[in-house]
């Protein structure tokens, strides 16, 4: 497997411009949570969405877009989660830290989920009984 080194270039330009507009704004507004949003732009679904298409076609980066779906479900419950187990532990380290491991479980979760209902949706099509 050799590395592509244009698709590491895109790939940290993307998050590293999104992390740069995070701090930026957190510095000049005085909503530190409107930070937040620009935290949460989806940087790395982006690159991976623009590369896939740019080198396997529309087709591949669609799939690359409906498999981010299940991560950014995640990113929902791992934000959540953080709030929460931060407010619990009375540490902001400990509660993200965790959180991580928020995001993995419900993550895998939903791309289980997602996986279940496009191949319910292909067999609904294909004339077969749908799973869920």
């Amino acid at each position: 497997m050799s590395l592509d080194w244009l698709d590491i270039a895109v790939r940290f330009v993307f998050g590293g411009s999104a992390v740069v507009a995070s701090y930026l704004v957190s510095l000049f507004v005085p909503w530190k949570s409107f930070a937040g949003i620009f935290a949460a732009f989806p940087a790395v679904m982006a690159a991976a969405v623009i590369l896939t298409g740019c080198k396997q076609g529309s087709a591949q980066a669609g799939e690359v877009a409906f498999g981010a779906v299940a991560g950014m479900l995640g990113c929902t419950f791992c934000v959540v989660g953080a709030v929460l187990l931060s407010r619990l532990f009375q540490n902001w380290a400990v509660g993200l830290f965790l959180s991580l491991f928020v995001w993995l479980g419900a993550a895998v979760f939903f791309n289980n989920l997602t996986g279940k209902m496009k191949k319910s949706g292909q067999d609904s099509v294909r004339g077969k009984r749908p799973i869920l």
